[in-house]
């Protein structure tokens, strides 16, 4: 069944500002970056870490985009564990870039300079960019339990990229609980998982977010893996999860290497294949109402 559009989103879906929570910082200019948000009224950007280390660091994108950017640790310390030392020391605090990052983490957390942590790569063995940076660890881990306590007194935010494993999201469910101040997000809406279980987990767990980046088929050529496309609009099942929970979805780009180029293709598909199909009031949440409030932007 092909989704109808709304009539009154269609000019709104064309200049609602977005907030875009899946924003990895990659090997352009800062000026670049700028001009790259402003071109596509995207207001507010960040949530995960740099995509290289060829990437602006965060400080540097502060000074550049002020409140406009909202940065999460972890993504690059995770990345330099992972190809150091592999999946085993990923769930080791002792790991060098981890006490490096938790020595520092909670002062950053507390002047604002960091909001949370993401994107962390718990499970991508069936979403992986390459086979070199595929991997999977148990959810329930010391690095994972710490990242929490730490946002849980903050209020501060987890991103995760994983895949919907019965044993990792059981263990997540029991994190959702234990830290209710914590705003959990999952990366790719929790790549390939049916509805009946977003729906579920979404009902359960007040505190858990969808991210929609590599929803379209911009970036995702699979098509069994795809939320929305510019041509054929939003699949019909997914429209009716998101207008069931309108207030946990949010917009992500998640454009890195080899794909930076296409960060405007990827606005392009929002506006045109997601927004003109919501209702209104949807457009506005899912666009950057619900970013505002979770990440607490300006």
């Amino acid at each position: 069944m092909t989704a109808a559009i709304v009539p009154e989103s269609v000019e709104l879906a064309k200049s609602v500002p977005i907030a875009d929570v899946h924003m990895h910082l990659v090997g352009m200019s800062l000026s670049d970056h700028q001009a790259q948000m402003d071109r596509n009224k995207v207001r507010w950007g960040g949530g995960v870490g740099r995509a290289s280390d060829k990437s602006p660091t965060p400080d540097e994108v502060r000074k550049s985009l002020g409140s406009r950017y909202f940065f999460g640790l972890g993504q690059e310390e995770f990345t330099r564990v992972f190809f150091s030392s592999g999946p085993t020391g990923l769930v080791d605090p002792k790991s060098v870039a981890f006490e490096e990052m938790f020595a520092v983490a909670d002062q950053l957390l507390q002047s604002r300079q960091a909001y949370g942590f993401g994107e962390l790569h718990i499970d991508n063995s069936q979403s992986f960019s390459t086979h070199q940076f595929a991997r999977k660890v148990k959810f329930d881990n010391p690095v994972v339990r710490k990242m929490y306590e730490l946002a849980n007194k903050h209020g501060a935010f987890i991103q995760f990229h994983m895949q919907a494993d019965p044993g990792n999201l059981a263990d997540l469910e029991r994190y959702l609980q234990e830290f209710p101040r914590v705003n959990t997000i999952l990366s790719h809406s929790l790549p390939y998982s049916k509805q009946p279980l977003l729906r579920d987990l979404l009902a359960k767990h007040p505190n858990l977010y969808l991210d929609l980046s590599r929803k379209g088929s911009i970036l995702n050529d699979k098509e069994a893996a795809q939320a929305f496309s510019g041509s054929a609009g939003p699949k019909d099942n997914w429209l009716k999860t998101i207008e069931q929970f309108p207030d946990r979805f949010m917009v992500g780009s998640d454009t890195h290497a080899p794909d930076e180029h296409r960060y405007n293709d990827v606005m392009k598909e929002f506006r045109e294949g997601l927004f003109p199909y919501l209702r209104p009031e949807t457009v506005k949440k899912v666009a950057f109402e619900n970013a505002v409030r979770v990440f607490g932007l300006k």
